[in-house]
């Protein structure tokens, strides 16, 4: 493992990637247009248009430039994470059970071992199920509808991704446990390549109630979330940057998702809400799951966009 790791350190520091020209800004003010040819932890090599290199400490660099070095470090070190990291049990086509000691709550993983092949980063979908799956413990592989329909073969082969479906402890909501749920998505992106634009929430119900709290939290950090039912607040769209897929029910709050759409969409940001009074609660989630349309709208989003894009 320490070969291996001391061989893709030594590949990645000679790595002519990421060669497409960008903007770079010295510490000073300075800019130059120029393609990236190789980096490692305190030099980047640059090419100009012209055929000119220049070698350039990373101190010489501003903020902006520094940060966006280091993630290409952090990106390099999770290359590896499917087939290294103490997650890489769940990459071969089943449900994977993580106990809930190792993050204070009980999850589950899904992805199959053709991410082990992907050469760039892969989006995370995280599912919040609802009250009635709350529980100590699950059997394995027994997961709500949405996160079922996603890991199945054609609509997975569309949109191949880490499906994170965490376990609710009774008597207890998602409010109760979102310190948890941000621990464990932050291990996952830390120690697998996960495209940190493509992050994708899921909630019914409760679970939708959850996600709303999780787009509160990190108003900059989900690309896009979908709701079957659980509630929503106009007030979002002053600071949630997050792309919304507002399905509700008769028996949930209509005109109030609604008009979150509406303001969403006031403030230039995507919202995308579908009403069936028609439709009990039960129904909603299957109607939701069932739907090709959402999981290609989800899969389509990127942090950062707005509807004008």
């Amino acid at each position: 493992m320490k070969i291996r790791y001391l061989l893709t350190l030594s590949l990645f520091c000679l790595c002519l990637t990421h060669a497409q020209n960008r903007t770079w800004e010295s510490s000073d003010g300075r800019t130059i247009e120029a393609a990236l040819q190789k980096w490692t932890d305190d030099q980047v090599t640059l090419k100009r248009a012209d055929g000119r290199v220049f070698n350039l400490p990373l101190s010489a660099l501003s903020d902006k430039d520094k940060a966006f070095v280091a993630q290409l470090i952090a990106d390099e070190s999770r290359k590896g994470g499917f087939s290294e990291s103490e997650y890489a049990e769940a990459f071969d086509g089943a449900w994977v059970k993580f106990p809930k000691e190792k993050h204070n709550l009980l999850f589950q993983l899904y992805g199959t071992r053709d991410l082990r092949k992907s050469k760039s980063p892969v989006p995370l979908f995280v599912h919040l199920h609802g009250a009635s799956s709350r529980g100590s413990d699950v059997e394995t592989g027994k997961v709500e509808i949405a996160a079922q329909r996603l890991a199945r073969g054609e609509q997975y082969s569309k949109a191949p991704c880490v499906i994170l479906v965490p376990t609710c402890p009774e008597n207890t909501s998602w409010g109760d446990h979102l310190p948890a749920l941000e621990a464990i998505i932050d291990d996952l992106t830390a120690k697998l390549p996960i495209d940190r634009s493509r992050i994708y929430l899921s909630g019914y119900s409760m679970g939708a109630r959850g996600i709303g709290s999780m787009i509160e939290s990190r108003p900059d950090f989900y690309a896009a979330a979908m709701f079957a039912d659980g509630a929503t607040n106009p007030e979002w769209a002053k600071t949630v940057n997050t792309a919304l897929w507002l399905w509700f029910s008769g028996e949930r709050d209509l005109a109030k998702a609604e008009q979150t759409a509406k303001a969403f969409t006031a403030a230039g940001k995507l919202a995308h809400f579908e009403g069936f009074p028609e439709f009990t609660h039960n129904q909603i989630h299957w109607k939701l799951a069932h739907d090709e349309e959402v999981f290609d709208w989800v899969f389509q989003r990127r942090l950062g966009e707005t509807a004008g894009n």
